[in-house]
């Protein structure tokens, strides 16, 4: 299953996993969606690939069942993982996007 969003956030929960957290809009409201990342993709997602806050990324995802206590629970996480689009870059009021310029209080294209 593919998976595609700009990132929220970022969490590092231990050395060998982190949670990345996309805000996805179900119907009418926004929700959090936290992915795991594990091992080798945590440290190529961080330390090789750089994310931060608001990159957009593509992945694959897995899901993994378990049961405790007579309930399944389900993890979430990414194998394979790919930058779609860097975040935006907010410069003294003007927001580069694609090597445009954009005025952030009129919303109009700068040249």
């Amino acid at each position: 299953m593919v998976f595609t969003g700009r990132i929220y956030d970022i969490v590092i929960v231990s050395d060998m996993v982190a949670q990345i957290v996309f805000k996805k809009k179900d119907k009418d409201k926004y929700i959090l969606v936290a992915i795991s990342v594990i091992g080798f993709w945590k440290n190529k997602a961080l330390n090789e690939m750089n994310l931060k806050k608001k990159d957009k990324v593509k992945g694959n995802l897995y899901l993994k069942s378990r049961i405790y206590n007579d309930k399944y629970y389900t993890d979430v996480y990414f194998r394979e993982l790919y930058l779609v689009e860097p975040a935006p870059v907010d410069m003294n009021g003007i927001l580069f996007v694609d090597g445009r310029k954009i005025d952030t209080d009129t919303g109009e294209e700068l040249d």
